[in-house]
């Protein structure tokens, strides 16, 4: 269909001829082509000719290209070109965005007339479903699907669900760290639907079930697309439905010659957004300012600074302290002296206690810790086939490093694929698949611990080489990272698949059976040693140990699942109008779990020796070996039945009925279904007018899915407990038996009803295309506990006795185009999930502060609820007022009754706790008269909402740029931990408050740096008086609204630069394709985050780990 926009838009016509003629005839590569092939070509004659499309509408702008050349031209406004100085023996390329591309040999014409086909490959495009394919054009349910070559070529990760993350509408992938292995990644599609579980979808890969772990574990580039059934749609795969299905395909072999692909890439890391501790010399400046202001709320009469000095609490620092003592001269380090010392940077020796310390203030624990990394990756593939017999074989390594210098950190990937088709017989098809994966991931089994809390003000190493720690309780985080031990996390997975089918088309037309089966085996082993280490003082005297005697433990985890099934399918076209597809099987599946621990204690702790050889736990203590096992088994009966109708009306019916061996016989079975219908109103033939528009459909789904998440395997049964009781007439010890836990027979599955109503588009030849889509999920089974007096002496069983329900958007659109030699994209999408909690049964639905996890009505999953706070005391009488309205039953007799459940402090002339200048006023929410735990409000919950993604590319001549963002624009974070705000966990500080903190004087430098104040008077901040008091600090900060984080964030996702050689010279090399690349993963991000975090840290502060970004170089050669 010619479109009217295209052929009459003034500005499209010269946009498009302007910057074609630029590309094609303009650009040094034309401009200075190969002399032999231009003297080839001037000997020659013209040639003319006029493009049109089906309708004989001429098209304007085609590019007409003369093969394995540089040559070129592009159609006028009436589709007319001509090429000059033309070999009878070359052969043209033409192309047109929306259209298929030609290619015409001359063969001495001097006049060609060519006539392009619109590519319908938007609509042609085979969706994977479940249990099948369906052409795009003809999906009525909420479908999305990507290609493997679009969301993991040349990207720097090898992780598949972080590089999912911002690619499909309505799937939301989270991460805490960039740390190989350890991403904390977690998948959900459309949000909550239960307070059970994770919500994580079920994942499938070549139609077998499998974990989150286990699609990391996959090889990226093994992957043809990925499909996520968002609606009821999933209600074909049953009980673990609920949240949403993620399908994945591998490739497969394709009819030709053999195909031999090489990939390979080398990858460094770069900082990103660092935790923002602070070095020596600026926590000691804090260190200053938090004395002296608690020496001022101390002793609130004084105003001079020498004598609010004299006041100091030098902490540790007081003579006799564990940090104070004399040089080898005599001269004593306490109090200031010490102090200053260490601001000077002054490497001290000192003796105190007969132990001898070593101060070196100017380290930056963070270079020791950290710094870049190399990674680096390779696959190889081959693939090919005829009308017999198709294969894809691979082999996939990875080597990911963290960015942690001191001990071993990151993961080790082996990948291996073989998939075959046979087509053994006229009748018979068999179809393999073989795959096995490995994925090592090494950490220390120790964190950095305390010894990352303190301001590092001491050596590594003693002067002999040994760890250095004269306190002797455990201050050295390199220690803890080298010699305190691993942990080794290895997964390794087999899998296999078999599919027989029978085509009895010349039996019956259209009819095929099918049978399927898999197996799957995963063994996950975890060993961890925790080594004792061995501290000494800066001579060598040993000053204590940790972690001794030292522990060796082993667990292994063992899944071997295998899946049967067998279905019947039938296609049919009658009247060339009627389309019939129609399916009919069963599947069964049963998996079987078992694990195994040891561990001792003393004994050989060498390393990997595993605990394989059993016999070394006799030399050990506190030895311990236990382990179980367990299985469950689902048996199903699932249906589909599509009728179109002149590709205009559309309808679908699936359904499954499912059979669980983890609940009661009498609730065991369930049917499960989906109902959804299309409308093609763009194929009506009121509609054929509009030749602009391509494509636009109207879709609606509804259906019921289920889930069984959160009960337990043997949860159909009640259990009984042993124990001993005195009792009789002797009251001797007895043997007793108790019923421990209760079960249900009516407890049935989660049954969650879904909405999606959904609108397919595209216009101007498929150029311009997106989608809308409105659902509504509701949850009126869901799983909660129940509580029963306690004198019924046993657990009770969950029931059907929560309601939960979800809603949200879906809006995504693109864009396509091709201007000569140059082709663009862009597309992108923004979604957004609400949920909520409807009902629970004896639920006293009273929020506390903080997160909630206690699940409340009316609000989503981890709702966040907070004090709200009105600014900080100015004055100690605007103090002495709060303390008057919100803490005394009555104001004018302060020694009587204090209101109830008030959490405010004591009132007091002096001291650290209690309010005055610079402490936070939190507001009396609910008007009582009372600051209590019913002033919180509700802030927002913890869930990412408005997420998107965003791509956008552009090739020409070789030469592709690929640029693609992923953010969130609206998420809360409730910081917690150990160093979200000023001095509130202790000794650890956050450079994000230097110079921040409220201050109504200036405190003079007691250094003689030329500085004449170490704080400025600043009284307009957010950020309160420090203190060292903990309880103080927690006042401020701790679940306050100050204290919650908007994370909105826009994250430049990946970047990749390529450039493929031009076709004569790989064939020179017998090459059929090579390429160059750079890639970066993390290059830019934009957010809100105060505090100085990364907005996808999450919300404790404890951890040290630095976000990073990758950079890598890589080849791709087709062989």
């Amino acid at each position: 269909m010619r479109n009217e926009f295209l052929k009459f838009s003034s500005k499209r016509i010269l946009f498009s001829t302007m910057m074609a003629s630029t590309l094609l005839v303009g650009s040094p590569e034309t401009v200075f082509a190969d002399t032999n092939e231009v003297q080839e070509v001037l000997q020659n004659s013209t040639v003319k000719g006029k493009v049109v499309d089906a309708n004989n509408e001429p098209i304007i702008g085609a590019s007409i290209v003369i093969k394995d050349s540089s040559i070129g031209v592009i159609s006028d406004l009436n589709g007319n070109f001509t090429l000059n100085s033309v070999s009878e023996k070359v052969t043209l390329i033409i192309s047109y965005v929306g259209y298929k591309t030609q290619e015409l040999p001359v063969n001495g014409k001097s006049v060609v007339n060519i006539t392009l086909q619109e590519d319908s490959e938007l609509l042609d495009e085979v969706v994977v479903v479940g249990y099948g394919t369906q052409k795009k054009a003809s999906l009525t349910s909420a479908i999305s699907q990507i290609k493997g070559e679009d969301a993991f070529k040349d990207r720097g990760t090898s992780n598949v669900s972080v590089a999912l993350q911002g690619e499909v509408p309505g799937l939301v992938v989270t991460r805490t760290s960039t740390r190989p292995g350890s991403e904390g990644v977690a998948m959900k599609i459309r949000g909550d639907i239960s307070v059970n579980g994770n919500s994580s979808p079920l994942v499938l890969i070549d139609g077998a079930t499998a974990s989150l772990d286990e699609l990391n574990q996959m090889n990226p580039n093994d992957i043809e697309n990925i499909s996520v059934l968002k609606d009821a749609s999933a209600a074909i795969y049953g009980s673990r439905s609920a949240s949403g299905v993620v399908l994945v395909t591998t490739k497969r072999g394709k009819k030709g010659k053999a195909k031999i692909v090489y990939n390979g890439s080398i990858s460094t890391t770069i900082d990103g957004i660092q935790t923002p501790l602070t070095n020596n010399y600026q926590w000691l400046d804090m260190f200053y300012e938090a004395k002296y202001q608690d020496a001022r709320a101390n002793n609130p009469t004084l105003s001079a600074s020498e004598d609010i000095k004299d006041k100091f609490d030098w902490w540790i620092l007081k003579p006799g302290s564990v940090m104070s003592g004399i040089d080898a001269s005599g001269k004593s380090y306490d109090n200031e002296t010490l102090w200053k010392a260490w601001r000077n940077g002054e490497t001290l020796t000192l003796i105190n206690g007969g132990k001898t310390f070593r101060y070196t203030p100017n380290q930056n624990i963070k270079d020791i810790l950290y710094g870049q990394a190399t990674s680096h990756k390779h696959n190889l593939s081959i693939s090919g086939g005829d009308d017999k017999f198709g294969y894809m074989a691979s082999v996939g390594y990875a080597d990911n490093n963290a960015q942690l210098k001191v001990a071993e950190d990151g993961e080790k990937k082996y990948n291996a694929r073989l998939n075959m088709d046979y087509q053994a017989t006229k009748v018979l098809k068999l179809e393999t698949s073989m795959a096995y994966d490995i994925r090592n991931i090494t950490t220390p089994s120790t964190g950095v611990g305390e010894g990352w809390m303190d301001p590092w003000l001491w050596p590594i190493y003693n002067e002999n080489g040994d760890f250095y720690d004269t306190f002797g309780n455990n201050r050295n985080p390199v220690g803890r990272l080298v010699d305190g031990g691993q942990i080794k996390n290895n997964w390794n997975t087999y899998r296999a698949n078999l599919v027989a089918t029978f085509d009895l088309s010349d039996y019956v037309s259209g009819l095929s059976i099918q049978g399927t089966a898999s197996y799957k085996k995963v063994e996950n082993s975890i060993q961890t040693s925790k080594n004792k280490i061995q501290y000494y003082d800066w001579v060598g005297n040993p000053t204590g140990n940790f972690q001794s005697p030292g522990s060796l433990s082993e667990q292994v985890k063992r899944w071997t699942s295998v899946t049967t099934g067998a279905f019947a399918r039938y296609e049919k076209t009658f009247a060339e109008l009627h389309k019939i597809s129609a399916m009919v099987g069963m599947t069964a599946e049963n998996e079987d779990y078992k694990t195994i621990t040891a561990s001792r204690k003393r004994g050989p702790l060498f390393e990997g020796s595993g605990l394989v050889d059993l016999d070394v736990m006799v030399s050990g203590d506190n030895n311990e070996a236990k382990g179980g096992q367990s299985s469950w088994a689902l048996l199903s009966y699932v249906s589909r039945l599509s009728y179109n109708y002149s590709d205009r009306y559309l309808l679908e019916l699936l359904g499954r009925r499912d059979g669980s061996s983890k609940l009661h016989p009498e609730q065991r079975w369930k049917n499960f279904y989906s109902v959804s219908g299309g409308w093609v109103l763009s194929n009506e033939n009121f509609m054929k007018s509009l030749e602009w528009l391509s494509n636009l459909k109207i879709r609606y789904n509804y259906g019921k899915t289920g889930s069984v998440e959160g009960i337990g395997n043997y949860e159909q049964y009640a259990t009984l407990s042993t124990g001993t009781a005195y009792f009789g007439k002797s009251m001797a010890s007895q043997s007793t038996l108790a019923l421990a836990g209760m079960t249900s027979a009516s407890r049935t599955w989660e049954t969650i009803t879904s909405h999606d109503i959904g609108l397919d588009f595209s216009f101007l030849n498929n150029q311009l295309y997106g989608s809308f889509d409105y659902y509504s999920k509701r949850n009126n089974g869901m799983f909660i506990p129940v509580t029963y007096p306690s004198i019924l002496g046993a657990s009770a069983p969950k029931s059907n006795n929560g309601k939960f329900s979800a809603k949200g958007w879906e809006f995504a659109l693109g864009w396509r185009d091709k201007i000569g030699e140059l082709s663009y994209n862009i597309s992108g999408f923004i979604a957004d999930a609400k949920s909520k909690v409807i009902e629970l049964e004896n639920n006293e639905n009273v929020p506390t502060p903080g997160k909630n996890s206690n699940r409340l009505i009316g609000k989503p999953r981890d709702a966040i609820y907070v004090f709200k706070t009105d600014g900080l005391f100015q004055t100690q009488a605007e103090a002495n007022a709060y303390y008057d309205q919100y803490y005394w039953v009555d104001p004018n007799d302060h020694g009587k009754g204090v209101k109830k459940n008030n959490i405010l402090f004591a009132p007091a002339e002096t001291g650290t706790k209690r309010l005055r200048p610079g402490a936070r006023k939190v507001v009396d929410l609910d008007g009582d008269g009372a600051i209590t735990n019913d002033d919180i409000y509700y802030a927002g919950d913890a869930a990412p909402h408005l997420t998107f993604g965003l791509k956008a590319g552009i090739a020409w001549k070789g030469i592709d740029i690929s640029a693609f963002f992923q953010g969130v624009l609206k998420q809360k974070v409730l910081r917690s931990g150990n160093h979200y705000a000023p001095w509130v966990g202790g000794t650890l500080q956050n450079t994000t408050f230097m110079g921040q903190m409220w201050s109504d004087i200036n405190i003079p430098n007691p250094l003689d740096d030329g500085a004449t104040n170490l704080v400025n008077t600043n009284t307009s901040t957010d950020y309160a008086i420090p203190s060292f008091d903990a309880n103080f600090g927690k006042w401020n900060y701790q679940n306050k609204d100050v204290s919650v984080q908007d994370s909105k964030y826009i994250r430049l996702k990946s970047l990749v630069i390529g450039y493929t050689l031009p076709q004569k010279w790989t064939n020179h090399l017998a090459l059929s394709k090579v390429r160059f690349y750079f890639s970066g993963d993390d290059l830019w991000e934009w957010t809100k985050v105060k505090d100085g975090y990364d907005p996808e840290y999450g919300e404790a502060t404890n951890g040290t780990y630095p976000f990073s970004r990758l950079l890598s170089i890589g080849i791709d050669v087709t062989f």
